[in-house]
């Protein structure tokens, strides 16, 4: 098996070298404009067509058969070793319901614009009052005929802005317990009543979008799996996410060799180099312990998902431990710079990935679920404490 790995992941890097579309920064999805836009769908649509993306789906809709899960998380570390633009989780996750709960009608619609990257998705979860606890969503979706209408607002929506399609979940019977009366939805983003609003960020960028649904009509062809059955169909699509998680160690040992650089690269005003001090060099020392941990962790995580031996606490405990640690990467980065007089040239752009990196990390403690929430599930999940 080590062989193939090896030999599948020397293939993949050689297509991702002669045809990706790079990343403009780390965190950066969107595009700048609709060129952009059109460019990275024709090279999300080759990783489609070279079978390395989707390729764990039934043959019948583009897979291959006995494709080994390893294979991709390979794909993922060699997308962030090669800087490529990666392919957006929600989509993966609009691929992965459609498969476990879609019709057959939905399946024949939707899978192929998918594969063709003719459709993009977004995610229509999160809301002002409920992010990490999503069970606690508003935006209603009441019956009217064979139908729903739809009113509510929905926040956090990567690249919502250029999105064709999207995943959202709406109450529809609020009389029951909060986790019972969700429905799952596939709708069109040109729906009537759908006002989609970037939102700029600190880093300049406009990841996010806020979505406002005003009196929505989506009839029966929309509901993705039943009526009600809304929070299965979002958690096991997460669920699936999980396995990607052991490509988060690749970008944090990356992170800290640009730490090592940059300390090598900025001098203080008697013209020593920053990485030359001791108390720097225990921080540092710290950092790759702390990485190191992560990666240990991510091991283990991954090994038990290959096996179907996942434990609840798994996923919760793994993004947590990657999140919180590449804040402190770039908090220790932001140190050294702000204590230094200058950079050398060759740290320069080292340095300007640093204070990107900086103001987009805050956003991984809260995507996917915020730190507090994770603390929360690994507390009750893995240690057995009561709700708080």
């Amino acid at each position: 098996m080590t062989s193939d790995i090896d030999h599948y992941r020397t293939e993949v890097r050689a297509f991702i070298s002669n045809n990706a579309h790079p990343m403009a920064a780390e965190g950066v999805r969107a595009p700048k404009d609709a060129a952009e836009e059109a460019t990275i769908r024709v090279w999300l649509r080759s990783l489609y067509t070279a079978g390395y993306l989707g390729a764990g789906w039934p043959e019948e809709w583009g897979g291959q058969p006995d494709h080994p899960a390893v294979f991709d998380l390979v794909l993922m570390e060699e997308l962030i070793l090669g800087d490529a633009y990666r392919p957006l989780d929600q989509v993966m996750l609009a691929a992965h319901t459609l498969i476990a709960f879609g019709t057959d009608t939905q399946k024949a619609e939707f899978l192929p614009k998918i594969r063709n990257a003719d459709h993009i998705w977004c995610q229509l979860f999160s809301e002002p009052d409920a992010g990490s606890d999503l069970a606690s969503l508003r935006t209603r979706a009441d019956p009217d005929g064979d139908g729903f209408i739809v009113n509510g607002q929905k926040t956090w929506s990567t690249d919502a802005q250029w999105a064709d399609m999207a995943t959202l979940l709406a109450r529809t019977d609020p009389a029951v317990d909060r986790h019972a009366g969700i429905t799952a939805f596939a709708i069109p983003m040109d729906l009537p009543g759908i006002d989609v609003r970037p939102i700029r960020e600190m880093t300049g960028h406009e990841e996010f979008c806020e979505v406002f649904l005003d009196e929505v009509r989506v009839g029966p062809e929309h509901i993705l799996g039943e009526v009600n059955s809304g929070w299965k169909v979002v958690t096991s699509g997460l669920a699936s996410e999980r396995a990607f998680v052991g490509a988060n160690a690749i970008q944090l040992e990356r992170l800290f060799d640009d730490l090592v650089a940059l300390a090598r690269s900025a001098r203080l005003l008697d013209e020593t180099t920053v990485a030359s001090h001791e108390d720097v060099q225990l921080k540092l020392a710290i950092a790759r312990a702390r990485v190191e941990e992560v990666k240990l962790i991510v091991h283990d995580t991954v090994q038990r998902i290959l096996i179907d031996e996942e434990h609840a606490s798994d996923g919760p405990v793994a993004k947590l431990a990657y999140s919180e640690t590449n804040v402190y990467l770039c908090e220790l980065a932001l140190e050294i710079i702000s204590s230094s007089v200058s950079i050398d040239a060759t740290g320069t752009a080292v340095a300007d990935r640093w204070r990107h990196n900086f103001l987009w990390s805050r956003a991984l403690t809260i995507s996917g679920g915020s730190s507090e929430i994770l603390r929360g599930l690994i507390g009750r999940q893995l240690l057995g404490l009561p709700r708080a």
